[in-house]
């Protein structure tokens, strides 16, 4: 590889990564955070609109872009999805150009960059689940102090300020930004519909739905609340017992699935003349390239069959 190739990798991973560092820490320092829950106080009046208060997308790309800052939000990161998009690119140049110019292969580098782009994307997506998950074991909790608060006399917005001072975790901290919304004059319905969008779980939407309602009709808020809790917990033990039964099966499905890429990568870094015919020959890129879009469709499913388990 020439000097030419090998001094623009080294000024755009150098640029990207002043400018990444650089919008990560305005997003720490300005924004509160910045992340969805967060239990940091905002510094300025104005918030930054997000995903979570536009409409879904009709378009493809817009659901891409939807489903791109969602992901970064509900992870909890100190980041935006923009800031969280440089680092994907610095992350992909930095480690494809490391590959490339140590194999001076193209094709290597090419490997490396999808493998750069990879490992932050899986790492913000379990940083995601165990947030949710958290969430999810934190909720019974909740709808047992919400249920005793509101028995004792106290008002929903009291509880919900309550709950926001007692408890730690990711949905104290998105009742603590439910209560400086309540604080600074939003509507009690604004307010919970905001809630059920940051957090999408089904209980969140019953909650939300059960304490908007109980706000305009009136009723016994602490039984409903109570029986919720009961049957939240219900759930939670039933999703247990399905996770352990399924455990053998979804870790084969994703052996399965995930072995051809890492064959294929192996193949490319230590044993290249085996694959070297594949790039030569006509035939064999088509046939590399068909495999590469059942590869991509087949692994889109299984994820989405994985995400529908949960």
């Amino acid at each position: 590889m020439d000097i030419t190739t090998v001094s623009i990798i080294v000024f755009v991973s150098l640029t990207m990564t002043a400018v990444a560092v650089g919008m990560w820490a305005r997003d720490l320092l300005f924004a509160g955070g910045g992340g969805a829950g967060s239990a940091a106080m905002p510094r300025r009046l104005r918030r930054i609109p997000n995903v979570f208060d536009a409409a879904p997308a009709k378009d493809l790309s817009g659901r891409i872009d939807q489903g791109f800052e969602r992901l970064v939000l509900e992870s909890g990161t100190a980041m935006t999805s923009t800031t969280f998009f440089l680092v994907l690119m610095l992350c992909a140049i930095v480690f494809g150009g490391g590959v490339g110019l140590f194999e001076d292969d193209p094709l290597v580098g090419i490997a490396g960059a999808m493998a750069g782009l990879l490992i932050p994307l899986g790492y913000i997506s379990l940083l995601r689940l165990r947030r949710m998950k958290a969430i999810r074991e934190e909720l019974p909790v909740v709808l047992d102090m919400l249920a005793r608060t509101t028995r004792a006399g106290k008002s929903v917005d009291q509880a919900l300020e309550l709950c926001a001072a007692e408890l730690s975790g990711p949905l104290a901290a998105e009742f603590r930004q439910c209560s400086r919304q309540l604080e600074m004059g939003r509507s009690f319905d604004s307010t919970m519909k905001s809630l059920a969008a940051r957090v999408r779980m089904i209980e969140m939407q019953i909650l939300t739905t059960t304490l908007v309602v109980q706000r305009g009709s009136g009723g016994n808020l602490s039984e409903s609340l109570e029986r919720m809790s009961a049957v939240v917990r219900d759930r939670m033990m039933a999703y247990r017992q399905m996770m352990a039964a399924t455990g053998a099966g979804r870790v084969s499905t994703m052996m399965v699935a995930t072995i051809g890429p890492l064959a294929f990568l192996f193949l490319m870094l230590v044993h290249r003349a085996h694959l070297q015919v594949m790039f030569d020959e006509p035939l064999g890129r088509l046939l590399l390239f068909s495999a590469l879009l059942l590869e991509i469709t087949g692994l889109a499913w299984v994820f989405k069959l994985l995400r529908e388990d949960d």
